[in-house]
């Protein structure tokens, strides 16, 4: 009988690993929409960030 501890890790597993391991930065967040609150007189647009290789940080 498996335990509630290999249960749950195994719920978090993926072909890439584990799905909540934070030692693996993404290198892209997810895009985003700006909408301007629905006024389509607003110019609308889509931002996402992207990881510096030199530095490591986020940039928008």
């Amino acid at each position: 009988m498996s335990n509630i501890s290999d249960i749950l890790q195994g719920e978090y597993e993926s072909e890439y690993g584990n799905e909540y391991d934070l030692s693996v930065q993404k290198q892209f967040s997810k895009p985003k929409i700006y909408t301007a609150s629905g006024n389509l007189k607003q110019r609308w647009y889509v931002y996402f960030s992207f990881r510096n290789s030199k530095t490591g940080n986020l940039i928008l």
